[in-house]
């Protein structure tokens, strides 16, 4: 009896489980573009910054507009006069004093602080969606990265499953000519360990697979990485021609327009420091009301002025900020230099990393179609007699290697031109 319950529970989970992958979605290449676009977690960061520094340029337009300030005061208060010495008078308001004031300042100059948080805001936005750009051709590449590493373990498997089989057709037929006397015990052992490598090699391909479906998991911004399964491939181009001359691609990269986008805002700390050796000036005017009741009603209190504010010694602090702003503007524009020659230098790599893949998978097509005729030919000529094992088993390895290398090839080439596309600040996310 409680060998039934545990065959019926082995069914139950074996059920559960084989419905669990039926109800996994299948996710082509567009529809994991799609989704990256709207649920990756790097990317929706990026995107509310950009937006928190749009509404930063909207704030620091304030300081070009007048300033109004309503205040709603109480007061109740008594005076203590003396007649002689010996005699104190009290006076008291047992009401008090009720008074509403509308106050407004206009400045009309503050050393150009207000027009240089503009231009620092607006700097700071720009560097923001430049870092929008460079988010976007990361995860573009990121994604490209793991789709492409899941369909290369997911053949690769494939792959391994067939060299597991053909290993122990293998050992079969060398066994079958071991015991007829025509094979030696070392061509045994060797045909067994292939067996072994490739039982090992299909152990590296299960866990590559996890692996991959985890890392585009994070990419799509899904949770449970067995929720899903792809399907189909990634559009390649192999239309390119070689730049004539990398600068003008470099001088437009995503990360050299956020560099002087940074080196600008860096700029404008310097006019922000320099303003405290500047004067102030400031209109001010208020109107309002005083009397024993809520709400006073009579308008009886008002003023019209202009502040003029000279600095003369705060104890160095404009000083040494200005001199900071100016090193941190150096720092920003070197930064900026140093960002043009790394761009421009992975431009050349990527461009010729691309390049080389693209050739190499060619290469590795036509090895693995030589390597498959050969090993074709080599298994009839062993059969007969005609190969020793030695030879034979120099090209069933190499017939196995080609294509390990083939597979490789066409993961390598999705990647290199992800790179490349990455380095120019393109990709496929919208």
């Amino acid at each position: 009896m409680g060998l039934l319950k545990i065959g019926f529970t082995l069914i139950l989970v074996s059920v559960a489980a084989h419905s669990s992958l039926a109800s996994s979605e299948v996710l082509t290449w567009e529809h994991c573009v799609d989704l990256t676009s709207k649920t990756n977690a790097e990317l929706q960061s990026a995107r509310s910054t950009l937006e928190s520094n749009q509404y930063l340029i909207k704030s620091s337009r304030s300081g070009f507009l007048p300033q109004l300030t309503a205040v709603l005061s109480y007061t109740q208060a008594n005076s203590i006069s003396s007649s002689s010495a010996s005699t104190f008078l009290v006076s008291a308001n047992p009401g008090g004093t009720y008074s509403a004031t509308l106050s407004g300042t206009q400045n009309l100059f503050n050393g150009m602080q207000d027009l240089a948080k503009v231009r620092q805001a607006e700097a700071n936005a720009l560097a923001a969606r430049y870092a929008l750009d460079i988010a976007r051709a990361k995860i573009s590449y990121d994604l490209k990265y793991a789709f492409q590493a899941l369909l290369y373990a997911k053949e690769y498997q494939k792959l391994t499953q067939e060299i597991i089989r053909r290993r122990e057709d293998n050992l079969r037929l060398v066994e079958l000519r071991f015991q007829s006397g025509g094979e030696n015990k070392g061509s045994v052992l060797l045909s067994r360990a292939n067996l072994n490598q490739a039982r090992y090699d299909d152990l590296q391909a299960q866990n590559a697979e996890r692996v991959s479906h985890a890392l585009l998991a994070k990419a799509l911004g899904i949770d449970d990485p067995l929720s899903f399964e792809i399907t189909g491939e990634i559009p390649i181009d192999d239309s390119g021609t070689r730049p004539v001359d990398f600068r003008p691609l470099a001088m437009r990269a995503p990360a050299y327009a956020q560099s002087a986008a940074q080196e600008a805002s860096a700029a404008e700390n310097i006019v922000l420091a320099r303003a405290g050796f500047l004067p102030t000036l400031n209109l001010t005017g208020s109107v309002g009301s005083q009397g024993a009741d809520f709400f006073p009603s009579a308008r009886n209190i008002w003023s019209v002025g202009a502040n003029l504010t000279l600095p003369f010694y705060n104890g160095g602090r404009d000083f040494y900020s200005t001199r900071s702003a100016t090193s941190l503007w150096q720092a920003a524009d070197q930064a900026r230099a140093s960002v043009s020659r790394n761009v421009l230098s992975e431009l050349e790599r990527t461009y010729a990393a691309y390049i080389e893949a693209i050739l190499k998978l060619k290469v590795d097509t036509s090895f693995r179609e030589a390597a498959t005729v050969r090993s074709e030919i080599a298994r009839k000529r062993y059969n007969t007699g005609l190969m020793t094992f030695e030879d034979w088993d120099v090209i069933e390895s190499d017939l196995i290697t080609r294509q390990k290398s083939y597979l490789q090839s066409r993961r390598d080439r999705v990647i290199a031109e992800a790179a490349w596309e990455q380095t120019q600040g393109k990709g496929v996310i919208p």
